[in-house]
């Protein structure tokens, strides 16, 4: 399959590690939620396999932009750079296996960063099967505290953050971007039906911002017929990789 091929066959075809986390609909949202402007450099904390920038890369195709992605398991980052290369990538979409932690590659220099952070706090919920799955959902190998910290250094003043989260821990989230000067501009609430309560939160943020939020019309996935609504399609043409389900 040629470069050209595989891009129109995303995100089908991404290589993922085997018996590790398999990416889902939030990590294609969060790639289309993303409104960045042409030049732009950005960096994808805890990219795994590549699925956000990947989809931030073929939803903006003329923007021109550079993301590196940090990436603590090994297997992922392997697997993030291979699915560069096959998409004809590699000079945009730079992934490298780092601590959160510890990361300053691009300190006070990136115009925005994408961050799809562990949801779960360590010890509540189901635990995933295997140590790299658990990490990718729970607070394991990272915690919110760490994801938001490394995404607000590597951020310039003004620059975006991009995130995915759960409704519920929104508190959480807030009183961690609030601690390193991120404001909240932009949410958007994901509704996997019309009667359905919130499953995820698309929310941007501006480092260094001043007051004032936008809550924009919800975004309803499925319709009562079961099929992804063209509203859901209109704003991620991802999820048309399989409309009756996700992408795992």
């Amino acid at each position: 399959m040629n470069p050209d091929e595989a891009r129109a066959y995303f995100p089908r075809g991404l290589e993922q590690p085997e018996g590790g986390y398999r990416f889902s609909l939030d990590s294609l949202l969060l790639g289309c939620f993303a409104r960045m402007k042409r030049g732009w450099i950005g960096v994808d904390i805890g990219c795994g396999a590549g699925a956000v920038s990947i989809a931030a890369l073929l939803a903006n195709p003329e923007a021109d932009l550079t993301i590196h992605g940090v990436e603590a398991d090994a297997d992922a980052a392997a697997c993030a750079r291979n699915n560069a290369k096959r998409l004809d990538l590699a000079e945009s979409f730079l992934p490298v296996q780092a601590d959160v932690c510890t990361y300053r590659e691009l300190e006070q220099q990136a115009d925005f960063a994408l961050m799809n952070p562990p949801f779960r706090e360590a010890g509540r919920g189901r635990v995933s099967r295997g140590e790299s799955r658990s990490a990718a959902r729970f607070e394991t190998g990272g915690s919110l505290a760490e994801f938001v910290r490394c995404a607000a250094l590597q951020l310039k003043s003004r620059g975006r953050l991009f995130t995915v989260f759960l409704p519920e821990r929104l508190p959480a989230l807030f009183r961690e971007m609030d601690r390193r000067k991120l404001a909240p501009k932009r949410l958007i609430m994901v509704h996997g039906t019309l009667r359905a309560e919130a499953g995820i939160v698309l929310v941007e943020a501006v480092k260094n911002g001043g007051e004032g939020v936008s809550v924009t019309p919800p975004l309803i996935l499925y319709g009562e017929d079961g099929c992804m609504t063209r509203n859901a399609l209109e704003f991620c043409p991802f999820l048309a990789c399989n409309a009756k389900g996700d992408c795992s």
